[in-house]
């Protein structure tokens, strides 16, 4: 397959999904995108906030205001019923544990407790005064309904985590250390079923997938032998509810066209 044969296989099959679709791939080192359709367009973010939500808490503890080894209490009342890590008694778990949990697991559980240590504000701030993403919002916690009904909901783009994973990789945000911490626990991640569902080799990936009801993502960057590879592919209004692979299969689809292609450039 040609690039160009590619780019036309990618923009059919984005023609064809009876849904809304964001689609950036490029080399984190070039602003100049190889793939692109509607990459700057503010979507629901799902869970692909949580990548945002990692990275102002390691800043924090880059600052001195937090640690990886601060216990967080983890109390009944803030066990949501989707977690697979945590019971209903109360437990004490290091920072770094829940930001573990967070992104590994998807925990939302952990989540919350973390952005009831960094407050909405510092998330937001962080986001658009450091990494100068400019579609990324954090308005609300996970699984809170209420305020999903109240207009309130989280949001980012492609070209925004084409960025902070960029700024990642790069090493102009946080430190060394640090940034070790967070591309190893983004290629820890345990959602395999979006772009690395049609994919036999064994690639690393630093990624972070996303579903809600009519909502499929997954973002971030193959580290490839000869040079990384950033790829985000976000999909909305779509037919698939939460936990459905329909809208899964499409960005696994499309990740292993790409990914078969880039492999050997």
């Amino acid at each position: 397959m040609t690039f160009s044969e590619l780019n036309a296989y990618l923009h059919r099959e984005i023609e064809a999904f009876p849904g809304q679709t964001s689609l950036l791939v490029s080399d984190p080192l070039s602003p100049e995108p190889l793939h692109a359709w509607q990459e700057t367009l503010r979507v629901p973010s799902a869970s692909t906030i949580k990548t945002p939500i990692l990275l102002t808490a390691l800043e924090q503890v880059r600052q001195g205001m937090l640690s990886l080894t601060d216990p967080m209490t983890v109390s009944p009342d803030c066990v949501l019923p989707d977690t697979e890590v945590f019971d209903r008694g109360e437990s004490v778990y290091s920072l770094g544990e829940l930001l573990y949990w967070m992104i590994v697991e998807s925990d939302n559980t952990a989540t919350n407790v973390i952005l009831d240590a960094l407050g909405f504000d510092a998330v937001n701030e962080y986001c658009a005064m450091i990494l100068g993403l400019e579609n990324t919002l954090c308005q609300r916690k996970m699984l809170d309904f209420a305020a999903a009904q109240a207009g309130l909901d989280n949001f980012t783009s492609a070209a925004d985590q084409r960025r902070l994973f960029s700024l990642l990789h790069g090493g102009q945000i946080l430190n060394p250390g640090l940034r070790k911490i967070a591309l190893s626990i983004l290629c820890r991640q345990r959602s395999m079923d979006c772009m690395l569902r049609y994919i036999p080799d064994a690639v690393e990936v630093a990624h972070k997938t996303g579903g809600l009801n009519g909502v499929a993502h997954d973002c971030g960057l193959f580290l490839l032998p000869r040079r990384p590879l950033f790829v985000g592919i976000f999909t909305w209004d779509g037919p698939s509810p939460d936990g459905d692979p329909g809208q899964k299969r499409y960005i696994g689809r499309l990740a292993k066209a790409v990914y078969d292609f880039y492999k050997e450039v």
